[in-house]
């Protein structure tokens, strides 16, 4: 099953993802978007974004943590994925024993390419769902089952989107002598942004606990790919409703409310929501999966495609199966029901 999610979050005084420090300012990430203006000219202009390594990041840490908390016995975590320095097997210093032993085979360098991924998948979900790539010796690339792009003001709130940097102070410690007191006391400035923000993501749960470099085999057992796929699909949902994502979270947490989302579950052919940067991205979203539909029965495909809805109505299109839900982490449930069916 292929899941697909469009959603448009209002973000308040938030300041998830910096760039870099000049001086004392810290500035927030900007990215360049070309809009089509009322005279039917093409503008470009900055706006206030998260990047899609950022939320990645954070999806992984969710990943982390439940696969912790759901595991019986010991997760399938190396010892960076417990400290979420996410490597996942980029070099030759950060594999782990079972890896090395592969590396050191006498295999032609076909099979000796998917044994290492069979067995990076079953010693790391964070690899497993994330991906990763050896760029040493022998080179391994596993393509991440999910996608996620960079988080920018939907179109209608590019005219009330914000960056302003905010002024702070270091207090002064009481002890501190007369002479360190001008240094001490330093004065640093943080930008903070606030619109309502565009995200895409996707996920591909066929693919998970399963090779793909060099030929398609299951690496774990069955009962066990169920449980990352369920693990795949409630980090999302941490991600979106719970601790959430992003730098600064400790003094600068946003003020974050899920204005709607989309969500289609899709086999066995992927469909992908529209983008949220448009307001009509629901109803646009299920009449292309109707369209997708009727294209692949012309194919002799049966395709399935159901679409999750919520705080926003949806068109009834006979074809498509679509609820609207009252919560956001509704929609979630559906995903999990879905796969214990």
């Amino acid at each position: 099953m292929f899941i697909s999610l469009s959603a448009r979050l209002l973000v308040n005084v938030e300041a998830l993802n910096a760039v870099e420090s000049v001086g004392n300012l810290t500035k927030h990430r900007r990215a360049p978007l070309i809009l089509k203006a009322e005279n039917g000219k093409y503008v470009l202009t900055y706006v206030p974004a998260v990047s899609g390594e950022a939320v990645a990041h954070a999806y992984q840490t969710h990943i982390v943590n439940l696969a912790k908390l759901l595991y019986k016995e010991k997760p399938p975590l190396t010892e960076w994925d417990l400290r979420y320095e996410f490597v996942k097997f980029g070099d030759t210093k950060h594999l782990t024993e079972p890896l090395r032993e592969v590396l050191n085979m006498r295999l032609d360098n076909k099979e000796k390419k998917h044994l290492f991924e069979k067995k990076a998948v079953e010693e790391s979900i964070v690899a497993d769902i994330g991906g990763f790539m050896l760029a040493e010796r022998l080179p391994v690339r596993r393509t991440s089952r999910f996608q996620v792009g960079y988080m920018v003001p939907v179109s209608e709130a590019l005219e009330a989107t914000a960056i302003e940097a905010q002024l702070h102070t270091r207090n002064v410690p009481a002890e501190i002598s007369k002479e360190a007191e001008e240094t001490a006391q330093m004065i640093y400035y943080v930008e903070v942004a606030s619109t309502t923000y565009s995200l895409s993501f996707n996920i591909d749960l066929d693919g998970i606990g399963l090779t793909s470099l060099v030929k398609v085999e299951q690496a774990v057992p069955d009962e066990e790919k169920k449980l990352r796929e369920k693990i795949a699909v409630a980090a999302l949902q941490t991600l979106l409703t719970g601790t959430g994502f992003g730098a600064k979270l400790s003094r600068f947490k946003p003020i974050v409310k899920i204005e709607n989302l989309a969500l289609a579950m899709s086999e066995p052919v992927a469909f992908v929501v529209s983008p949220s940067f448009t307001k009509d991205y629901v109803e646009t979203s299920v009449l292309r999966a109707r369209n997708t539909i009727e294209t692949l029965e012309k194919l002799e495909v049966k395709e399935k495609i159901k679409v999750v809805v919520y705080g926003t109505e949806a068109p009834i299109v006979e074809g498509v199966e679509v609820k609207k839900v009252k919560y956001p982490e509704e929609a979630f449930l559906e995903v999990i029901r879905h796969l214990e069916s």
